[in-house]
């Protein structure tokens, strides 16, 4: 990572000096306006400092897979984890709360944090940062990669520890910034797929109750989840309250039909069968559903919850069946958002809503890589 200051009389200039040298792929660690003191006062101006950091590694790349992040950068020199001494548990506690202010944007200049961020306690600022993400079960060979070249920003007087959240605060957003959500303009007909339990059928209630009352689109609803009697009638409930159309259906054929009638609609919401991605049987009956419509979109629903492991195998099986755009639930259900940037750089798939409560249609959002940059980097309150 190549670190450099720029001064300039307004930011706007030293701006321009970064942009000159660094280009636009620069990260702008931090802006500060400088006054000159003592005797330096009569001698120089007020000027603007802007630190900016160039990355020379290739993780900001959304299109990186696992796999090709892993094997790009077998030669980045990885953050270094030893400190000079032994850190007790006292200032490891101010540390951490250092940490959060900061991650929330709450760490304002102020002279006890200045000396405690510049004492020897310093020099672990990555250590503690490293520790953090992993705490937030992100995979170690992308924590790597997040924290790759900020071990260099120890070699600074000032800001430490400002400087390496920024960094990688700036990363993770980055990685996350491709998402997406319902586009009616492109294809009105959405499936929704997934496991058994991870809130299907609550999150296409959530979604039909958005567009009818506070987008006033015309919205029908289709259910194939025949295994499940109380989904049909959860899902029937729903469509009675908000006054709008449903089908059950239980073949391709049915599907194509109540699609068909559905034509007008401005957008039609497919409920599907929450299936394990265990069973061949099933991922071929769905695959059928899914091939049955040429024009779609598709969401795969996956709970934030769910160990790493089980959901590389759900979705390693769901991509075989189509391409889809992924849908997290139940974050409130869990302190650690790692899985979220896990599964997003293992698949390549677009982000897309994220959900964290049972209330009908308050508890969803589109995604935001802000705010999940600040929950992993402790922010949380």
């Amino acid at each position: 990572m190549k670190i450099k200051k720029y001064e300039g009389t307004s930011e706007k200039e030293a701006m321009l000096k970064v942009k000159d040298e660094l280009g636009p792929e620069a990260l702008i660690v931090s802006v500060k306006n400088i006054k000159p003191r003592g005797i330096y006062r009569l001698f120089k101006r007020p000027y603007v400092e802007v630190t900016a950091a160039l990355d020379d590694h290739s993780i900001l790349d959304d299109r990186n897979h696992e796999y090709n992040i892993t094997n790009k950068n077998k030669d980045v020199v990885l953050p270094t984890m030893e400190v000079a001494k032994e850190i007790d548990e006292i200032k490891l506690e101010k540390f951490q709360t250092i940490i959060q202010r900061s991650a929330k944007g709450q760490l304002e200049d102020n002279e006890d944090d200045n000396e405690f961020i510049n004492s020897d306690l310093g020099t672990s600022a990555v250590k503690v940062v490293y520790e953090q993400l992993l705490d937030n079960e992100i995979r170690e060979n992308i924590v790597n990669l997040l924290m790759a070249g900020t071990e260099n920003l120890n070699d600074e007087k000032e800001g430490t520890l400002k400087d390496v959240i920024s960094v990688v605060y700036k990363r993770i957003t980055k990685l996350l910034s491709n998402h997406e959500s319902i586009q009616i303009e492109n294809d009105h007909t959405v499936f929704f797929v997934g496991p058994t339990g991870v809130g299907k059928t609550t999150t296409i209630a959530k979604i039909a109750s958005y567009f009818t009352l506070n987008l006033g689109k015309k919205v029908a609803l289709i259910t194939s989840d025949t295994y499940r009697i109380a989904a049909v009638e959860q899902l029937r409930t729903y469509a009675n309250i908000l006054n709008i159309p449903i089908k059950v259906v239980y073949s391709k054929e049915e599907l194509k039909s109540s699609i068909e009638e559905f034509k007008e609609k401005d957008l039609i919401l497919i409920d599907t069968a929450g299936r394990s991605h265990k069973n061949k049987k099933h991922q071929e009956e769905l695959t059928e559903l899914l091939e049955a419509v040429s024009k779609k979109q598709v969401f795969l629903v996956l709970s934030v919850a769910t160990k790493y492991k089980d959901l590389v195998h759900i979705t390693d099986v769901y991509s075989e069946m189509t391409p889809y755009k992924l849908i997290f639930t139940k974050l409130d259900e869990t302190a650690c958002y790692g899985n979220i940037l896990n599964i997003k750089i293992k698949t390549g798939a677009e982000l897309s809503y994220v959900t964290f409560g049972q209330n009908v249609p308050d508890d969803i959002s589109d995604i935001n890589p802000h705010e999940i940059a600040r929950q992993v980097l402790g922010g949380n309150d």
